[in-house]
């Protein structure tokens, strides 16, 4: 269910006067959603989905409890308070507590666009129809997914605070396989305008890939210059910039910690032509202007030249230790170079070609070696070209020892929420061929 800003003002004003706790937070989202899966080439499933969420926070003094609710009437909103004020009179009280946040500002983002809210049946199956006809031509099979939503989000309080916005997105993924299972290739694309779904384009290179890894050759395990293609980047790298949590890093937990309850803020950890922000208002992310509890997004520097700048800091551990809260690190941009990841191919010697890792864990959050699997598309390249295909590996490799060892980046591109280079690598740990496609 989708409702206006004034729509919902009046139910979240309406919870709030059902209340008696010291504060009351009220969350209010709607969504509407639409999907497409196909596999062995043809459509499995379709279907739409659409649904309205109330979360409801209240506090007496440092007690808090917590009720949610999918319906609007009085009845229902009167339940769902009592439910939460009950829970709250009777919890212990909570030691991170932090009081309700008063008015806020927010930056002048808008992550919705009508064509995505517009779309229909008929465009999903013709995304499904751009893959399975030339993979089948092809002799290949393909199998994948698009889906699309849009929806509100909206927050208040007894303390005058009051956010709202739309969004909107859309996402296509797409993996080719040859029918013995021995190759594969796999793309993707997203963005918050669906128009900018390049479906065809993306199925196009998932069948290339798929058709270049035929008959893979042994490369053995040991330390060779990579190519992560920028899936792979994100997924790698998302083990750095979702643990730049100073708390950890004071509890001396993580590997932004220093002896003494310090952290590494203003040293250098990685190459000085690495710098990664967060930027809710990039045209092509188009972040979220405020948080689950009405923090508002910001612009921030995390790695700036190679120099740690900024931990992020919640509003518990921003008040334990005197500092501004930040937000969680979404809308990231890891800014790269000016060139195409073909470019970036095509200016190299010798590498490992990744499209992208999976199954991958940390071995030990203290030093950040992770471990996963190559998969999809894994290829040497030598003088400018990919060459062949290789068996896939696992790896055990840190990002941050990545992050100092980069070569090359192409310009950055949208992955999920990020922004993120494909970038090229000097060295990079492959600890054993795996049997995986």
């Amino acid at each position: 269910m989708i409702l206006n800003e004034a729509e919902a003002r009046t139910i979240i004003s309406k919870i709030l006067s059902f209340g008696t706790a010291d504060e009351m937070r009220v969350n209010l989202a709607g969504w509407r959603s639409g999907n497409t899966r196909f596999a062995l080439n043809t459509v499995t499933t379709s279907g739409d989905q659409e649904d309205l969420s109330i979360s409801i926070t209240a506090f007496f003094g440092k007690k808090k409890g917590a009720a949610s609710t999918n319906e609007v009437d009085d009845a229902a909103l009167k339940r769902a308070v009592r439910m939460a004020e009950d829970i709250a009179r009777v919890a212990p009280e909570d030691p991170e507590y932090v009081p309700e946040l008063a008015s806020q500002k927010y930056l002048d983002v808008d992550p919705y666009f009508e064509s995505t809210a517009a779309a229909t049946p008929d465009l999903r199956a013709r995304a499904a129809e751009a893959a399975v006809d030339p993979a089948m031509k092809k002799g290949l099979v393909a199998a994948g997914f698009f889906d699309h939503s849009n929806g509100f989000s909206a927050v208040g309080n007894n303390k005058g605070l009051w956010g709202y916005y739309r969004n909107s997105n859309a996402s296509y993924s797409v993996t080719v396989r040859s029918t013995d299972g021995a190759a594969s290739g796999w793309d993707s694309v997203d963005s918050r305008k669906i128009e900018d779904v390049e479906y065809r384009g993306s199925s196009g290179r998932a069948i290339r890939k798929a058709e270049e890894s035929r008959d893979a050759k042994r490369l053995d395990p040991g330390v060779y210059p990579v190519i992560l293609e920028p899936q792979a980047v994100a997924e790698l790298m998302s083990f750095a910039f979702f643990t730049l949590d100073a708390r950890s890093a004071d509890e001396g937990r993580s590997f932004f910690s220093k002896p003494g309850g310090k952290n590494k803020i203003g040293e250098k950890i990685a190459g000085s032509n690495i710098t990664v922000r967060s930027d809710p208002t990039h045209p092509d992310l188009l972040g979220e202007p405020f948080g689950w509890d009405g923090l508002p997004a910001k612009k921030i520097t995390w790695i700036e030249k190679g120099v740690l700048k900024q931990l992020f800091y919640s509003r518990y551990w921003a008040q334990k230790q005197g500092k501004e809260p930040t937000g969680f690190p979404g809308s990231v941009v890891f800014d790269g170079g000016k060139g195409s990841l073909e470019d970036l191919i095509k200016d190299t010697d010798k590498a490992v070609l990744i499209t992208r890792f999976w199954y991958t864990n940390f071995v030990d959050p203290e030093t950040m070696l992770v471990t996963g699997l190559t998969r999809d598309g894994t290829f040497w390249v030598e003088k400018g070209r990919i060459k062949h295909a290789v068996r896939n590996f696992r790896f055990n490799e840190s990002p941050v020892a990545v992050l100092n060892k980069v070569t090359g980046m192409s310009r950055s591109v949208r992955v999920g929420d990020s922004l993120v280079p494909a970038v090229r690598a000097s060295a990079f740990t492959f600890s054993s061929i795996s049997d995986a496609v």
